[in-house]
């Protein structure tokens, strides 16, 4: 049961936009729209409290851009949240956008535009104090909201020291919740440092920050911590990861389930530009280049999602270590005398709702327990990905109707009830859900006989690594998530010219005659063998057209896209441009080098984005592209596809 809401909350609303932006056209990413369409901007930076050159740069790019407001993702000052650091790491770069700015680097802003959050840096400090004194923010001045025409902030502070708590049943989460219901903006932005899902090799998903933000009424959750760029779209709700704000660059590590856009090559910013339907996001790069563009609907994105299995189930489950026999995680299969009880399983943690038996020994703990838990789906094809959210503690292996569809924390090869987990689970990693997408992205693909009309079974077995472990945890949420009506599939036919030579500037426009143009089907490319139409190498640039027909425009709410790219493209609807990725934000040429090259992991990976549904119209539309080679002519691979859902 939670404790009383003790924490006040401070909402600011202002409903015309202030500073030099009225009337400035959006010009970022692929959204080039008249004024009117995203009369608000908005910047946020990532673990950026430094004075190495890579902050000065994001802080001449955030400069240039002249948000409405910037909002910071944590860890303001480095390396210990001191006072004596606090003005040269945060002051010298934004003291414009501070006020009241009581620093040495100039008069502070008009009006306050800087609204940060807390990171384990700022918490270096006892009490955090230097960050407390120095910013004069709403609320506690910890957690608070504000809003701005369409967009309502939620500044959290996800740090463990945090008072009143960071995890979902605390006070803060209490006051999130209440928050959100409460709030009737277009968009609810929820920002924090410690980033509930990611695929960093250094800090990864944070366990104690996985809040149902979607059931509360987020329309996306951004976070720090790992220095890098992620977008994923977990259960439904986007979450991205920016910490590429000044400090050190992290790796990737093993990338989650719904990771659909991973950048680590450069610092920059996350812009966004909001109306009262739309906002669009655009990560910019310090060197003016756009790694990542994307679309929210007013409310957010929902691509019909449907909870199958629930993360507090009720699962059959077997722990008397003995070997259930074969076929035991198939439908058929009969398990009405295994014990039945909810999730969350295990012992030794004391978070459980249903305590498994380990035995008896301590000393010879059971190796395997195995549950099972049946779903009901209408029609096979109803759902285009199932994501699964595993909470495991040590080893598991998951099986979808029988067959294998993921394990972790597990040796390869054949598994038996006396297989030891190939890697023990300990403090954050015990308390994380992970993501695991089964789909056409990624694993399985659900048309090829997965899936069946009616009862489908999840089966798991869970092994420790130890005999003598003295814990062990298994949760699971399993969700499908519906394909929408697919207005341009994959594997389409396009025209296209690979002759390197541009073609007339209306080349995109819906009018323009490309009959002369060889026709070929995608996978277009050349250099990987998996191509079904081969362009010609050697060239800087490649041009593709391809229509589709739309019944009714004003009906779709959004625009989903997959896109397969290697290196850089210009996506254009109707003549106008929709997305852009890898290139420079203006002045892209026909002799325009893609910035950065797009290594063998993800050119045969579909990287999911969504576009302005606006740019539709009824009946026919035109969807034109422009495919860039990074580096050099002599680029040995070129490749290319894309599909449409309308939702």
């Amino acid at each position: 049961m939670r404790r009383a809401l003790v924490t006040p909350s401070v909402l600011l609303v202002l409903s015309a936009p202030a500073p030099s932006q009225t009337e400035a056209p959006s010009t970022l990413g692929g959204m080039h729209l008249e004024a009117a369409r995203f009369p608000w901007r908005f910047v946020f930076l990532g673990d950026y409290g430094t004075t190495n050159p890579e902050s000065f740069d994001v802080a001449a790019l955030v400069r240039d851009l002249d948000p409405h407001v910037v909002l910071t993702l944590g860890d303001n000052n480095y390396p210990d949240g001191e006072a004596d650091t606090i003005d040269e790491n945060v002051g010298q770069h934004y003291h414009d956008f501070i006020r009241p700015y009581h620093g040495i680097y100039g008069e502070g802003g008009a009006v306050n535009r800087f609204f940060p959050c807390l990171g384990n840096h700022d918490w270096s400090a006892p009490g955090a104090q230097p960050y407390l004194d120095y910013f004069e923010l709403p609320g506690n001045e910890r957690y608070y909201d504000f809003r701005r025409g369409p967009v309502h902030f939620f500044a959290l502070d996800s740090d463990a020291a945090e008072p009143d708590g960071n995890t979902r049943d605390s006070d803060q989460a209490a006051w999130l919740e209440e928050r959100l219901g409460a709030s009737s903006a277009p968009f609810r932005i929820v920002y924090l440092h410690h980033a509930p899902y990611s695929s960093s090799d250094n800090h990864a998903s944070q366990g104690a920050l996985q809040w149902p933000f979607k059931e509360w009424g987020a329309s996306i959750v951004i976070a720090g911590h790992d220095h890098l760029y992620e977008r994923s779209s977990i259960s439904g709700l986007p979450y991205v990861v920016n910490g590429l704000g000044g400090s050190d660059l992290y790796g990737l590590g093993r990338r989650i389930g719904g990771s659909e856009l991973f950048f680590n090559a450069e610092h920059g910013a996350l812009v966004l530009e909001a109306d009262a339907s739309f906002a669009h996001f655009c990560f910019l790069t310090a060197s003016g280049t756009v790694q990542d563009d994307f679309v929210l609907p007013r409310g957010g994105i929902d691509p019909g999602t449907t909870q199958l299995i629930p993360e507090d189930a009720l699962w059959r489950y077997l722990d008397t270590g003995v070997d259930p026999g074969p076929g035991w995680n198939h439908p058929a299969f009969d398990d009405s005398s295994w014990a039945s009880g909810r999730a969350q399983f295990g012992y030794g943690e004391g978070d459980e709702a249903t305590t498994v038996s380990f035995g008896g020994d301590p000393a010879h703990r059971h190796v395997t327990t195995w549950f099972r838990r049946p779903f009901f789906l209408g029609q096979p094809g109803e759902f285009d990905t199932l994501q699964l959210r595993l909470l495991h503690d040590d080893g598991a292996v998951v099986y979808l109707n029988g067959a294998e569809v993921t394990r972790v924390g597990m040796p390869d090869g054949a598994i038996s009830a006396g297989t030891l987990a190939s890697s023990s689970s300990a403090g954050n990693e015990e308390r994380t859900f992970y993501p695991f997408t089964f789909g056409p992205e990624r694993f399985v693909d659900l048309a090829a006989g997965r899936l069946a009309a009616g009862r489908n079974v999840l089966a798991i077995e869970l092994h420790q690594a130890s005999v003598s472990s003295s814990d062990l945890s298994l949760a699971a949420e399993l969700v499908g998530l519906g394909r929408g009506d697919v207005l341009l599939p994959r594997a389409s036919v396009w025209r296209y010219l690979d002759t390197g030579v541009a073609p007339d500037d209306t080349w995109k426009d819906p009018e323009f005659d490309a009959s002369q143009w060889p026709a070929g089907r995608a996978q277009l490319g050349h250099g990987e063998d998996d191509e079904t139409t081969h362009v010609a190498s050697g060239r800087t640039t490649t041009w593709l057209r391809s229509t589709f027909q739309v019944a009714q425009a004003s009906a779709v709410r959004w625009l989903s896209c997959r896109l397969l790219r290697d290196d850089g493209v210009i996506v254009y609807l109707n003549g106008e441009e929709a997305a852009r990725f890898n290139l420079p934000r203006s002045g892209v040429t026909a002799s325009t080098f893609a910035a950065f090259n797009v290594d063998q992991e993800l050119e045969k990976y579909f990287e999911c984005t969504s576009l302005d549904p606006r740019l539709l119209v009824d009946g026919v539309n035109t969807v034109a592209v422009e495919l860039h080679q990074s580096n050099s002519l002599t680029s040995n691979d070129l490749s290319f596809d894309l599909e449409l859902a309308a939702h």
